[in-house]
């Protein structure tokens, strides 16, 4: 038997319960109609289908297909083909899975009953050449291929991030505000940000409004237009820096969906979606491998309980990693073990040491800042408070929401020496949010209320969901090499005078930071009241 044809019987092989209600489709010439009330029906059973010969569809398909399913089975995550791509039919729903994870795309036929399966816009990642590599003969035209393709996608619309610092403001002072003296927080209001975006297009009438104005959003047009900017200007994968969003939709095959959703969900978030039984540990499963590709495996003891809800319509995740450099790595041997201040007494942490220039330390009223510039790949910034302000109290502080949501420093040269020497702690920690009393809080209320939470644009059969759960679990490490730090977002829609100079900046207290993306963007804040807690 040649090589195609054992390659094509082994997919024919395949788990039917591991086989994804997935379709990639944008021809007219489909059955399924392209208006925008179309219903995608997970529960309609279909006729059956009789085995194709594996001979005739590898002559059909050629090498194009397999080389697209080694592609899509080797990459660290889920990527899809284009519109009008392929299809896949299953018998019971789930999700066809690889040795390295989710996998879309391929021809599979098999012999018993299929479901209806979903017709969808399917995204493509944006593609960045690799950051030339210095000894390359060729560097220049590599570089400027590099450039180009980033330039491309940093070239977004004037205002795109309109109403996002606004929106920080408001979501930081909250979830900051009630942090313990001997907690740790970190937060993702990107992560966030884009799953409540997700979350207002499944909305309507005064539920989607509520999102809209904590998003800081007039209007569905302008918050959905804003969300793709965002996604593609700070969206980073070339080798040498990483930043990568993920969004996902994963359906109950049990219940009906409206097309129009799917799709914009698809197009403009760059949603990969997947349908399948939520009663299944397999499918369950596989939305664990999703979050762990999409996150650099940095959430595992975090995932390794996520269980999507048997009684959830749809569940929306949304990730964010990140990854850099120190464009100035800190050396080890210059790593001391000192004493942190942390409110509960002194706890002895392993510092790292650093000179910096002076135009990267910033003072403020009630704070002093020192920033770690990333090879390109944005910033990160730490906020030491004032003797006797706590970085929960700082985190109300106008002066330090301004500098944390805005990309240019005004540095005060006067108030520093030439070069800093700054102690950072190695630290590495993790949050897990519940985000409900939170978003309360901030107005958005009938989104979490059966009876009251409008979600029709989601299915014909909206009567009674809600939003069930919405969490945050993120995590974040610096060593003397660089920085790494990653978040996911599920939401679940069920049934139900100024100081004197300084020479030396010492972190060796409860301190705030941020990461911050190379266009400006916060990606993640967080406050260190213990590095070893």
């Amino acid at each position: 038997m040649k090589k195609e044809e054992k390659l094509l019987e082994e997919l024919g092989k395949i788990d039917e319960d591991l086989i994804p209600e997935v379709t990639v489709n944008g021809n007219e010439e489909e059955s399924v109609s392209k208006d925008t009330g179309a219903i995608v029906d997970c529960t309609k059973k279909m006729g059956k289908k009789k085995r194709v010969n594996y001979r005739a569809i590898w002559l059909s398909v050629g090498a194009v297909a397999a080389a697209a399913l080694l592609a899509i089975v080797i990459l660290p995550k889920t990527l899809w083909k284009n519109k009008g791509d392929s299809t896949i039919t299953s018998g019971t729903p789930g999700v066809q899975t690889s040795d390295s994870g989710p996998v879309a795309g391929g021809q599979v036929d098999v012999v018993d009953e299929v479901y209806q399966a979903h017709l969808m816009a399917s995204p493509i990642y944006p593609e960045i050449p690799p950051y030339p590599d210095l000894s390359d003969q060729e560097w220049n035209e590599a570089h400027r291929a590099w450039n180009e393709a980033l330039s491309e996608l940093r070239n977004q619309p004037h205002g795109y991030k309109d109403g996002y610092d606004e929106y920080c403001k408001k979501v930081l002072t909250t979830v900051f505000a009630d942090v313990g003296e001997n907690d740790n927080r970190v937060f993702s209001p990107l992560s966030l940000y884009m799953a409540l975006a997700m979350t207002a297009e499944a909305s309507d009438g005064a539920t989607r409004q509520q999102i809209l104005d904590v998003l800081c959003q007039p209007d569905i047009e302008t918050s959905r237009a804003h969300a793709r900017s965002i996604w593609l200007a700070n969206y980073m994968d070339d080798g040498l820096s990483e930043l990568l969003l993920g969004n996902s939709l994963w359906l109950n095959a049990d219940r009906t969906y409206k097309q129009e959703l799917l799709e914009i969900l698809a197009s403009e978030y760059f949603a990969s979606c997947f349908s399948g039984d939520p009663n299944q540990d397999a499918y369950s499963e596989v939305f664990r491998q999703w979050i762990n590709k999409q996150t650099g495996d940095l959430l595992k003891d975090f995932t390794d309980d996520v269980n999507l809800n048997p009684a959830m319509t749809m569940t929306l995740a949304s990730t964010v990693y990140f990854s850099g450099q120190w464009s100035m790595e800190f050396n080890a041997y210059d790593n001391t073990i000192a004493p942190f201040h942390a409110a509960a007494g002194d706890d002895l942490c392993e510092f790292m040491k650093n000179s910096v220039s002076c135009v990267y330390c910033n003072q403020g009223e009630n704070f002093v800042a020192v920033t770690l510039d990333m090879n390109g790949n944005g910033e990160m910034r730490l906020l030491l408070p004032a003797e006797g302000m706590t970085p929960e109290e700082l985190l109300q502080d106008e002066e330090a929401l301004l500098f944390l949501n805005t990309a240019e420093r005004e540095v005060d040269m006067d108030a520093f020496e030439d070069c800093v020497d700054v102690y950072v702690p190695k630290f590495d920690f993790s949050s897990t949010i519940e985000l409900r009393s939170y978003l309360e809080k901030l107005g958005i209320r009938d989104a979490f209320e059966s009876g009251m939470a409008d979600f029709g644009p989601l299915s014909p059969d909206s009567a009674g969901l809600c939003i069930s759960a919405i969490e945050q679990d993120t995590r974040v490490m610096i060593d003397e090499k660089g920085c790494k730090a990653a978040s996911v977002t599920i939401v679940t829609i069920g049934m139900g005078c100024p100081p004197e100079p300084i020479g030396e900046v010492r972190f060796d207290r409860p301190f705030v930071f941020e990461i911050m993306s190379e266009n400006g963007l916060p990606l993640f804040v967080g406050v260190v009241n213990n590095p070893n807690a």
